[in-house]
């Protein structure tokens, strides 16, 4: 009767059992144990062919697929690798259950309009740097850390994750459709300029036409220089055709990379007006919504394992272009003087509140990462110690 009414429940119908009918002496001449055992058996095997497939939909859950892009073509170093590498990582930590497939800059969308693709779905990733957005987000330069005596390296690391910076960039994009995770990768701090022309003071700035961007280059205006603003790609035939007289563009590696030393005479340092740059994480905020908690903890992990190893490589990178340049047959490696540094600084202080006064939460940013640097700066200079440090 106990099986009988356990199946009767999975709705099937066994009226033999049931009864005087005729068929039931067959089954006691069999015998009932030999019964329950033949059906206990079959059962058994019934459910375990039912829980199969259950299993195995368990143990291979389906593969996420993002579109990503980089704002950098795939030839430089520090820009698209650490992109490359939190792809890799990704993959590797969520077992294949994430992929990230990343594309150099163009090759989806323009460099430029990456943001956008972003915010609108036409990528799920997107892995750039935050000084683009300036002419839209105006304390986008913030985060990019391009101006004058901006945070160090590991004072901008540490603003970003403890100091409430984070929280801070995903307020400025608030509505765009758009979720700012940690860096995938930072740049240590660039070279000043390249030059054909010795510059030695403030004064030299004057008439100067310069290559650069953003609140810099309002900080030279106001010295002076002819300010122009080009594209990575153009910066090297213009100062090879004397288009301009000096550029800033990035880091020792990177500058190697593209050649500069090839045509310019004189290398200064260092590069005050971005001590360092953290890379931009974009991801579209509905793709972000959807991802099972559990990846976004490993998404998140990817991009810690990705900055660090960028910080390090960039490090080995930049030390070893800085003494390719020093021993480079007829380039001039100068420093920053303290006199043109203070300078520098002062009119950078000044655009900063220019800006400030006009903006709202370009202030508030401004804030934060000025009450940042005042909680640091007692101990930073108690502890750092001079460099090198004995010889």
């Amino acid at each position: 009767m106990n099986m009988i009414s356990g199946f009767n429940r999975l709705g099937l119908q066994i009226n033999i059992f049931a009864g005087d009918h005729p068929e039931m002496r067959f089954w006691k001449l069999v015998g009932r144990f030999g019964m329950r055992r033949s059906l206990l058996v079959r059962f058994a095997t019934f459910a375990i062919l039912c829980t199969f497939p259950l299993a195995t939909a368990i143990s291979s859950p389906h593969k996420i697929v993002w579109k990503a892009q980089s704002s950098y073509p795939a030839g430089l170093p520090q820009l698209y690798a650490p992109a490359a590498h939190f792809a890799k990582l990704v993959k590797e930590l969520t077992d294949g259950r994430l992929v990230i497939r990343i594309s150099p800059g163009g090759s989806i969308v323009p460099s430029k309009q990456v943001f956008e693709a972003v915010s609108t779905g036409v990528l799920d990733v997107g892995c750039t740097w935050a000084g683009w957005w300036i002419g839209k987000f105006p304390a986008a330069v913030l985060f990019g850390n391009s101006y004058p005596n901006g945070l160090q390296m590991q004072e901008m690391l540490a603003w970003i994750y403890t100091g409430g910076g984070l929280e801070l960039w995903n307020e400025l994009y608030k509505g765009h459709g758009v979720v700012v995770l940690p860096p995938y990768g930072m740049l240590g701090s660039e070279n000043f300029c390249w030059s054909r022309k010795p510059i030695n003071s403030l004064a030299d700035f004057k008439g100067l036409k310069f290559r650069t961007v953003g609140i810099w280059g309002k900080c030279l205006e106001r010295l002076g220089a002819r300010v122009v603003s080009l594209p990575g790609g153009e910066v090297y035939p213009a100062l090879e055709r004397g288009v301009i007289d000096a550029a800033e563009f990035a880091t020792p590696a990177i500058d190697k990379k593209l050649g500069f030393q090839e045509i310019c005479k004189y290398l200064k340092v260092p590069g005050i007006h971005e001590p360092c740059a953290p890379l931009e994480t974009l991801v579209n905020e509905n793709s972000w919504k959807k991802l099972p908690d559990d990846l976004k903890d490993k998404v998140k992990y990817a991009l810690k394992l990705s900055s660090f190893h960028a910080i390090n490589l960039a490090m080995k990178q930049d030390a070893e272009a800085m003494n390719f340049f020093l021993h480079y047959p007829g380039l001039h490696v100068s420093k920053l003087s303290p006199e043109m540094i203070k300078g520098i600084v002062k009119i950078g202080n000044e655009e900063l509140d220019r800006y400030a006064k006009k903006d709202a939460f370009f202030a508030k940013v401004l804030k934060s990462q000025r009450d940042f640097r005042k909680l640091v700066e007692p101990y930073a200079s108690l502890v750092r110690l001079p460099y090198p440090y004995a010889k």
